[in-house]
């Protein structure tokens, strides 16, 4: 039965003001989200140039590295000990660990390994990609931000769900439709078009959204509901296994790594070690877990512990922890990361990624035409103003800010104290003065358009200026990595350069574009001014 017109304009009301108000954290959330597909490679891009590192090693020393660490560093009993492996791709491993000071002070410690287990330097200053990543999950506001990305990718959904049930009746016969001589129209069928051809993609990344960013509601909720507020019950149940043995305080040097990590492999059979933890380190009571992924099955992961003093197996799972619950998350994982299936997955998600930005720019320029349509006495100049500068500022200022990060992470000395904090409050400054100059421009609709050319075309040459600072300042560690198969710093450049040439072609249209005059409407202009605001 086919919905009534009255039902279909409150639908389509809400479905523009939900994606309205929703807009800019989620044009942010998809646009560092794409990006952080790539979350490895623009880490390698970031540090791998500035250190000279041999082919990569497929027996990597943990005894001898983790004695080098203990000689130069007190680590902390209790604290955490993680060391991310290198791989094939990714030549570079990563240490973090928490370093025993004074006075019961801890310091949070990050170091750079090459695959022979040599210290190149301290990674505590390369940390734009895990800015990048964080901004994408959280906007980089501790706890609170979690939620509130939560609650955004919950509406989000609504706004998917909406947008289906809007365009269902045209959803096969107008599927390819693109009417280019009216404005209004290839909007329309741009946002519509893309949003249908992407929607498996979206619905994908709405649900997993909210899985990771609500869990501990779900939680909450299992524990209250199912398990009478008995927590313990609802971690066994999710196949969470305590291996934990209490601390005995009998100090012990952490020895015999190397061979529980043979006697790991032959356990976990076929995998690629990703990690390496040590619970305890030094206590007597320590132990050691190695997890890793089987790359002949769909993300399936494999881990093993062991008691370090002794060499006795306290847990092992061949199984995504033989639990149906850890090994649904595991899949849910995979999908949104996209690691399943090499760098054209990747590519494919991140253009979706981007599509998904131009879904939402769209969805925001119809709401503004419509509203500039109106008569002078019903605009809210207020409201106008707060809108383009969510879209002008907010959505440009975002890549503009990127970009200007990326400048930021190659220019910046490696030694320079503070590197990754300056660089987050670069990222912000920009952010935020866009959105105030856009805010303070005129809220007339050519004036937004001359400025969001202007900004566009400066970001697409900030973004084409990354790839030649990499080869002004690094073009010799550029050179030694794709020697020895590592092209981490090209895929980055490819991206970058990417994203330049479409900020640069929109910039142009922009500056060719004319601004639309301001005319009254009709009852049938302004019948199709609703539906223009639909999917």
């Amino acid at each position: 039965m086919e919905m009534n017109k009255e039902s279909l304009k409150a639908l389509t009301n809400a479905h523009a003001w939900v994606g309205l108000i929703i807009s800019t954290v989620l044009f942010i959330v998809f646009f560092a989200g794409s990006l952080s597909l790539f979350l490895q490679d623009i880490g390698a891009w970031e540090k791998n140039p500035h250190f000279t590192t041999g082919s990569y090693q497929n027996e990597f020393p943990l005894d001898k590295t983790v004695a080098k660490v203990s000689e130069n560093y007190k680590v902390h009993t209790h604290g955490y000990f993680i060391l991310s492996m290198p791989t094939k791709e990714q030549p570079i491993a990563n240490l973090y660990f928490e370093e025993e000071l004074p006075e019961e002070k801890h310091l949070d410690k990050h170091l750079l390994l090459s695959s022979d287990g040599k210290v190149l330097g301290d990674g505590a200053g390369f940390n734009w990609a895990n800015f990048l990543y964080t901004l994408h999950y959280d906007l980089h506001i501790p706890t609170v931000g979690l939620y509130f990305v939560g609650i955004v990718t919950l509406f989000f959904f609504v706004a998917l769900l909406s947008g289906v049930v809007i365009h269902w009746r045209k959803i096969i016969n107008k599927f390819f439709q693109y009417r280019h001589e009216g404005k209004k129209d290839k909007l329309l069928d741009a946002h519509n078009l893309i949003g249908v051809m992407g929607l498996p993609f979206h619905l994908m990344y709405a649900f997993s959204g909210l899985v990771f960013n609500l869990l501990i509601i779900y939680q909450i909720s299992y524990a209250v509901v199912l398990y009478g507020g008995d927590q313990g019950k609802l971690f066994e149940a999710a196949g969470i296994v305590d291996v934990h043995l209490d601390e005995t305080n009998v100090q012990v040097p952490v020895v015999g790594l190397d061979n529980l990590l043979v006697k790991a492999k032959e356990s976990l059979g076929e995998v690629t070690l990703e990690r390496v933890s040590i619970d305890h380190f030094g206590d007597e009571s320590a132990s050691v877990t190695f997890r890793g992924m089987d790359e002949s099955q769909f993300s399936t992961k494999k881990e093993v512990t062991y008691h370090i003093a002794s060499g006795r197996e306290l847990y092992l799972t061949t199984d995504n922890y033989d639990n149906d619950l850890r090994g649904g998350l595991e899949v849910i994982t995979s999908l949104h990361f996209g690691n399943f299936a090499g760098y054209a997955l990747r590519v494919l998600f991140f253009i979706l990624g981007i599509g998904t930005c131009y879904i939402i720019l769209t969805g925001n320029l119809m709401w503004l035409q419509k509203k500039t349509s109106l008569r002078k006495e019903k605009q809210n100049p207020l409201g106008l103003r707060l809108v383009y500068a969510m879209t002008t500022g907010g959505f440009i200022g975002t890549i503009f800010a990127t970009a200007v990060g990326f400048i930021c992470a190659r220019v910046i000395a490696i030694d320079y104290v503070g590197r990754s904090d300056i660089i987050s409050y670069i990222f912000f400054l920009c952010l935020f003065s866009a959105i105030a100059l856009s805010l303070l421009l005129s809220s007339g609709l050519a004036t937004q358009k001359r400025f969001a050319a202007i900004f566009l075309k400066i970001t697409a040459i900030l973004l084409a200026t990354t790839p030649i600072l990499d080869w002004l300042f690094v073009a010799q560690g550029i050179t030694t990595m794709i020697e020895l198969g590592y092209y981490s710093v090209l895929v980055v450049e490819a991206m970058l350069l990417s994203l330049a040439l479409c900020c640069w072609l929109i910039a142009a249209k922009l500056f060719l574009a004319k601004a639309p005059l301001i005319a009254i409407q009709t009852q049938d202009e302004q019948t199709s001014a609703i539906k223009a605001t639909a999917y």
